[in-house]
């Protein structure tokens, strides 16, 4: 039997809500022999350096996801006139899994998008389904839990509404569509409304007229079985709550790391009653769904920063002449005294080989912003000062010749550029 936990929270981007640590995680699924784990932070993609580290150091395949913020329309912006405040349409949750480098990079792109604006970030951080679906290269998609666009609407009784979305995501996503299924305590025989199992077999039953496979989720917010009371002190935290008045509890009381025959168990104790052989097929088909994945974020040994312009090397000469100019308030860099000349050409020589003119234009824009918006900034910070490229962009202040500050004590022929980053780190 093989198993992929496909839908897991840690504390790092599921902070107050997941509990447990990427390494905790990956450690567990080495040990349960699971070969490669997702992580999908409610919103966030915060955790997935963490993630991969981990999962490396355990000889796990990492999988990067998102369980998204997904609304029917981003339109916030009316008002309730006795309130003054925005209407806060419903949000549904949806899991979103890299496939390959297109899925990561729209993934990026989704999470960008979702931040974008007031009508996007509103409580929380939303995207559109139209956007999701201009966006669905290179990724999977997932129903996912009780809190799913169609779950949602099966929950609500609108069972027309959920088989035309379900229809829409299909499109959408095709062969990388696929139905999530949950066995918790919400079940029919443990819960007045037995939602849990209500669309579990929506679920089940869309995906078997259209050859969808059908995987098992865990929604994994913590690491052992009792756990669940760090998870209601942790939320309690997030809401402000004291001990003696908390607002919301964890229902459910199973959201720890699963595996197979957790859920074979789950089948019987809370009455589900499906047949053993589909729940071990539901989750090899969680764990087929892990061999579709081939990406891993590169690991770099230096910093690579975008460019500001087509030529950064070319500007950063002239904006560093003119800069200088009207400083020394004179119109060409001809009447700019030797001294000066000299050195600026010095600095430039060694920046632009070493390869940082980009680095200092990004600073320029920094401080250029800075100064636009009257925000608060030093006349210098640490070796910068002996930079007269530094004083001629605006990034500092002071004159290093007036000075007698030593540009080599900020970048010189014998220092590599590591130790120039760590200056600026410190």
């Amino acid at each position: 039997m093989g198993f992929v936990q496909l839908h897991c929270h840690n504390h790092v981007g599921s902070r107050l809500d997941g509990i447990a640590s990427c390494e905790q995680y990956a450690e567990r699924a080495y040990e349960l022999g699971h070969k490669a784990l997702a992580c999908t932070d409610h919103g966030k993609l915060s955790a997935f350096w963490e993630h991969q580290q981990a999962c490396k150091k355990y000889g796990i395949k990492p999988i990067f996801g998102v369980e998204a913020y997904v609304t029917d329309k981003l339109i916030t912006t009316e008002l309730k006139k006795e309130e003054e405040k925005r209407i806060r349409s419903k949000n549904y949750h949806i899991i979103l899994l890299a496939k390959n480098e297109a899925g990561y990079k729209n993934l990026l792109k989704l999470n960008y998008l979702s931040m974008a604006d007031t009508e996007h970030f509103y409580y929380m951080n939303r995207n559109s389904h139209k956007e999701l679906y201009e966006h669905s290269e290179g990724l999977i998609a997932t129903t996912g839990c009780l809190g799913s666009p169609f779950n949602r609407r099966i929950r609500d009784g609108k069972i027309e509404e959920a088989i035309e979305l379900f229809e829409r995501y299909y499109e959408a996503f095709g062969e990388d569509f696929y139905g999530e299924v949950q066995l918790n305590e919400f079940s029919f025989k443990n819960s007045e409304n037995g939602e849990q199992q209500l669309v579990n077999n929506f679920i089940i039953e869309q995906c078997e007229k259209r050859g969808i496979p059908v995987i098992i989720g865990g929604d994994v917010h913590y690491l052992n079985p009792g756990e669940d009371w760090i998870q209601t002190l942790s939320i309690a935290i997030r809401n402000k709550d004291t001990i003696d008045n908390l607002t919301f509890q964890i229902e459910s009381k199973n959201l720890y790391y699963h595996d197979t025959k957790d859920y074979i168990k789950f089948n019987e104790e809370f009455g589900y009653k499906y047949e053993k052989t589909d729940i071990i097929k539901w989750c090899n088909n969680a764990s087929e769904v892990a061999d579709k994945v081939s990406y891993e974020i590169p690991e770099r040994n230096k910093i690579y920063l975008p460019s500001v312009s087509d030529n950064d090397e070319s500007l950063i000469i002239n904006k560093s002449r003119k800069g200088l100019c009207f400083h020394l308030n004179v119109q060409t860099f001809e009447e700019i005294e030797q001294a000066y000349r000299e050195r600026l050409e010095k600095e430039l020589e060694i920046i632009i080989r070493k390869g940082f003119a980009s680095y200092i234009l990004i600073l320029e824009d920094i401080f250029q912003f800075a100064e636009e918006n009257n925000l608060y900034r030093g006349p210098a910070r640490g070796s910068a000062a002996g930079s007269l490229v530094c004083y001629a962009l605006g990034i500092t202040t002071l004159d290093p010749i007036k000075y007698n500050l030593l540009f080599e004590r900020f970048m010189s022929e014998q220092r590599s550029v590591d130790m120039v980053y760590n200056y600026w780190d410190e």
